[in-house]
């Protein structure tokens, strides 16, 4: 059973990561169009990694308070109050110092980060389990079509409508996504007004549950690997590839993304459309998800054929879909309700922090080794994880027994 306000949170986070790209965009266009600098528009997406780390730390202080639909109608309110005073800003004086918008900036991703541990820890409580990777399944592929479609089309609005046009669609957008996220309805959390642990406990307690849980330690094992080889997609490296190895130009790499985004909306449809075959079989499927991803990955790596690369990237998409899915509801189903959106918090904040070193590191290897040296190592690192899972499949294999027996007992 999927409850109504379910897809109140699932309206109001696709209308949010709409207007997400289309303010980035905005933002991008409008440093890069003033400046002229690459070194201060690179900030940008600096200043939204670093505000998200340091948002992922305060969190669990923050969750131990409130509940979780309040958390994220405020931080929905505050980015759309404080979008507000950037466009009011604008409007009186036609320019934006680079030091204010980057503060903005700051404020903005701080809140923003708030919001993906908060909607991936009520999505359990609107759901069933039975169909929990059903409501996964259809969360991931809207985000994808949206990133799709929105990247696309997000750069020719800009252009079209101006940066101040961009802003207003921005700041309606913002404005139903929270009126959306105040109408969900969660009767399942308890008051935290009274919480009385230590400040320092509050702040840990995701870490060591994280950490303590054979299974959830897993997960974020499996996560962070992931994310290590999946750097090596960004737009950038890729755009390398076209240019240095197939000797194709930019309309390659649009080719490219496209591919893969379409590959990782069917994989997220299949998610959707077979998601009881999935239920029995989430760890084992996860696995040769990541196998499937490493030999692609390999082939890719070695392959100077334009057409084959199209393909290689179309064919990555389901099972990198698939097994984003299976994780993400594994981490729902193996930790304790109370705790569910601190794990969630730390399992961003620890993305963050990867993806930021793997950028950096994997930007000078590419620059000392060459590009398909960085594909190369997302194979080998993505083996490495599908390891690392097949060492810890018994801890899954002894929650399935649990749980088939749970289910005779009941019947």
């Amino acid at each position: 059973m999927i409850k109504r306000s379910f897809y109140l949170l699932w309206g109001s986070q696709t209308i949010s990561n709409v207007a997400d790209i289309i303010y980035l965009m905005t933002v991008i266009s409008f440093v890069f169009g003033n400046t002229h600098s690459l070194l201060s528009t690179v900030i940008v997406p600096l200043m939204r990694y670093l505000s998200q780390i340091v948002s992922g730390l305060v969190f669990p202080l923050v969750v131990s308070k409130f509940r979780l639909v309040k958390i994220l109608v405020f931080a929905q309110l505050a980015q759309f109050s404080i979008f507000s005073c950037l466009m009011i800003y604008y409007f009186l004086t036609e320019s934006i110092p680079l030091a204010v918008l980057f503060l903005l900036i700051f404020c903005i991703s701080f809140f923003d980060g708030w919001v993906k541990p908060c909607r991936n820890s009520i999505i359990p409580r609107l759901a069933t389990k039975e169909a929990l990777i059903r409501v996964n399944g259809l969360v991931s592929t809207t985000d994808q079509i949206i990133k799709c479609s929105s990247w696309a089309f997000s750069g020719v609005l800009v252009i079209m409508l101006g940066t101040f046009n961009s802003m207003i669609i921005v700041l309606v957008s913002l404005f139903i996504a929270t009126i959306l996220a105040s109408l969900i309805k969660d009767n399942s959390e308890q008051d935290k007004s009274h919480n009385k642990k230590s400040k320092w406990t509050q702040a840990v307690e995701g870490w060591k549950a994280s950490f303590q849980d054979k299974r959830i330690r897993t997960v974020f094992i499996v996560d962070a690997i992931d994310t290590i080889g999946g750097t090596a997609w960004i737009g950038a490296f890729v755009l390398a590839f076209c240019v240095q190895i197939l000797q194709k130009d930019e309309s390659w790499w649009g080719l490219a993304n496209g591919s893969f985004f379409a590959g990782s909306i069917i994989g997220g449809l299949l998610v959707v459309s077979v998601s009881n075959y999935f239920n029995n079989k989430k760890f084992p499927l996860m696995l040769w998800g990541l196998a499937i991803y490493a030999a692609i990955a390999g082939a890719f790596a070695f392959n100077g054929n334009p057409f084959v690369a199209i393909a290689l990237m179309f064919i990555m998409g389901p099972p990198l879909q698939v097994t984003a899915v299976i994780r993400r509801t594994l981490l729902q189903e193996n930790a304790e309700k109370d705790k569910l959106p601190k794990v969630m918090a730390c399992l961003e904040v620890t993305n963050n922090v990867v993806f930021s070193v793997s950028l950096l590191s994997l930007g000078w290897v590419a620059d000392a080794f060459g590009i398909q040296t960085i594909y190369a190592i997302a194979a080998v690192v993505t083996l490495g994880s599908v390891v690392i899972g097949i060492f810890a499949r018994s801890n899954f294999a002894e929650q399935k027994n649990k749980t088939l027996q749970s289910e005779a007992v009941q019947h």
